[in-house]
């Protein structure tokens, strides 16, 4: 393992602290396991776990409420923290989204209301010696900003800031004794069974698919985890389990390079992970080499999609000069949760005229809405929550809960109405997220909760038959027109440009690194996207802007026959893609 673990490390200039160790066996394997680490936001773990121990001995009631105002929430990329009016939301609810996208301000609530003292007691209590919990989110962003005022400074600087020393940090522990954390959920140790379950439950909702699960593509492995990012260190720790075996896991990588985003620095915690993991089992790891080109033609493009399996749509448009490329960019194509962009813009149309107030709130019932893999789906309580804030979870981590609820306020024939007016005629929204998973529900004869993973085992040809997967039957649009509509977005002629401007904020902070984004890695590179998933498909949208001033439209759409949910391979085509087409009309060459 170690020899390959270098390997990994030294194309991405990384160091890395791993361990796992089989939940049933025992059996250990670890790289470094024993030295101290920052913990970044896997700190959150502990937090969880002192949250439910108080739930399970009658101290804190699960469904109690919070308000959450916006002034006084602390700083984050996502959840409650970018979130813009008032939320009212159960205890409960707020651990999901902490440990789901990383919620700093659901996060520091409930370390606030915790204290850090029985946080660190009850991690003493279950044997972590070593591991810290000294301070909140907030806490940790003050002291980043003491060291290193205004979050940019020489490289120097940075490394010697303390929040990024192991040594200094608020929250730091060792590789070991996070698996031994995890081992303590998993094994019901932690806190009583109820608790524990509902543990795994949450962490298994976890969105980031780019770092530990990357790692683990079988259609049968279930990877529940949480990660850490901080400056140089990626962090993701997680149980994985497939064919009937548990490993916990805990991968730490410090990267020599500060920039957030980095694709390869993120996908070799997924490789780290596999190979602690094949080690416990004794199985070989191969490691998949990346593509490599600079402006491939279009051919080039649909040739590589090809080899991975798939077939691809693709459309890319220089805002400034006019000039695209395509490969297949008229064919008619599913958008998938694509659908959201015209939805947002016909909100965002209604709200600049008048007939939508965004900061209307509405009360989310816990049950009876439409299945999400994220989001709204996965709360145990109501929520009160604003039309604003639906949008916003409608684009950044397409809750269908939260889209359904937006369509049913603008309605369909509204979007079909602006479509129209754009010239976008092969483009249309006739379903919502319910009736689009109803569909795959009468063709399958299942109830799909919008979760591949139920669709283990099912004949390939059913899932190719499928309605949702038919253009012509479902929401539709070509590369070609998506194109079109989000140039039209980005120069302020969908609509006013103050509803421009609303959704390119809510593109803008889409959370998904894994397909468009990962294509661009730098971080003065402005990626804004939505992405769009079914059975077969996989898809993204968006626009990428240069610090040069060059702004590109890209609409990337592929469908496969392999119906393995977990496919980080062709997540990554979509952003090479994507890079290959826009390095064409900057004129780069080979």
């Amino acid at each position: 393992m170690k020899q390959q673990a270098e390997q990994v490390l030294g194309a991405v200039g990384a160091r890395a602290w791993v361990h796992a160790v089989d939940l049933d066996s025992g059996k250990e394997v670890g790289y470094g396991e024993d030295g101290l680490v920052v913990l970044a936001g896997v700190f959150k773990i502990p937090v969880l776990v002192e949250l439910f121990r108080r739930f399970g001995d009658g101290r804190l009631d699960p469904g109690a409420r919070v308000d959450v105002p916006v002034e006084g929430r602390s700083a984050g990329p996502t959840g409650l923290s970018v979130m813009a009016d008032p939320i009212e939301i159960s205890l409960r609810d707020l651990a999901y989204w902490m440990m789901s996208v990383s919620d700093n301000a659901a996060t520091d609530i409930l370390v606030n209301l915790l204290g850090t003292e029985s946080i660190n007691a009850t991690l003493r209590e279950l044997g972590l010696t070593r591991t810290r919990v000294d301070g909140t989110c907030d806490d940790l962003y003050r002291m980043m900003e003491e060291d290193v005022p205004g979050g940019e400074g020489d490289p120097e600087t940075l490394r010697a800031a303390r929040a990024v020393d192991p040594e200094r940090a608020l929250q730091s522990g060792t590789p070991r004794e996070i698996t031994r954390l995890l081992a303590a959920i998993w094994n019901d140790e932690a806190a009583g069974p109820e608790q524990c379950a509902e543990m795994r439950r949450i962490l298994g909702l976890q969105a980031w698919p780019h770092r530990l699960r990357s790692g683990f593509t079988e259609p049968g492995a279930q990877v529940s985890a949480k990660t850490g990012t901080l400056r140089f260190w990626r962090n993701e720790v997680g149980v994985v389990e497939d064919g009937g075996r548990r490993y916990a896991v805990a991968v730490f990588v410090r990267s020599d390079d500060h920039e957030y985003r980095r694709p390869a620095a993120d996908a070799c915690v997924g490789t780290l992970g596999r190979l602690a993991v094949d080690h416990l089992r004794s199985a070989e790891t191969r490691l998949r080499t990346p593509a490599t080109a600079r402006a491939a033609t279009p051919e080039r493009i649909r040739d590589h999609a090809r080899s991975l399996g798939a077939g691809i749509w693709l459309h890319a448009r220089d805002l400034g000069s006019g000039r695209t490329v395509g490969v297949g960019e008229s064919t008619p194509v599913v958008t998938a949760s694509v659908l959201k962009v015209p939805v947002a813009l016909e909100l965002a149309r209604q709200c600049v005229s008048g007939e939508v107030d965004l900061t209307e709130r509405v009360v989310v019932p816990d049950e009876g809405t439409v299945p999400s893999p994220f989001g709204l789906a996965a709360h145990r309580d109501p929520v009160l929550v604003s039309y604003r804030d639906l949008a916003h979870l409608m684009m950044v981590i397409s809750d269908n809960v939260a889209t359904d609820l937006v369509i049913d306020r603008v309605g369909k024939d509204r979007v079909a109405a602006l479509l129209a007016g754009l010239g976008l005629t092969a483009t249309a929204v006739p379903q919502n997220c319910a009736e689009i998973l109803a569909g795959i529900d009468e063709d399958l004869g299942i109830s799909y909760i919008d979760d591949e993973r139920q669709l283990q085992g099912m004949p390939l040809e059913r899932l190719q038959a499928l309605r949702a997967l038919a253009p012509e039957q479902t929401c539709r649009t070509t590369p070609e027109e998506i194109t079109r509509l989000l140039a039209a977005i980005w120069r302020d002629e969908a609509a006013d440009p103050q509803a421009c401007a609303l959704v390119r904020g809510w593109m803008g902070d889409q959370i998904w690194p894994h397909r468009l984004t990962s294509g661009f890695p730098a971080d003065d590179i402005l990626v804004s996207g939505k992405t769009g998933t079914l059975p077969l498909v996989r898809n993204e949208v968006g626009v990428v802007e240069f610090p040069d001033g060059g702004r590109y439209a890209v609409g990337v759409f592929t469908r496969t026959d392999d119906p393995t949910p977990n496919a980080p391979h062709l997540d990554a085509l979509i952003g090479w893609a994507a890079a290959e087409a826009v390095a064409q009309l900057r004129g780069e060459r080979p």
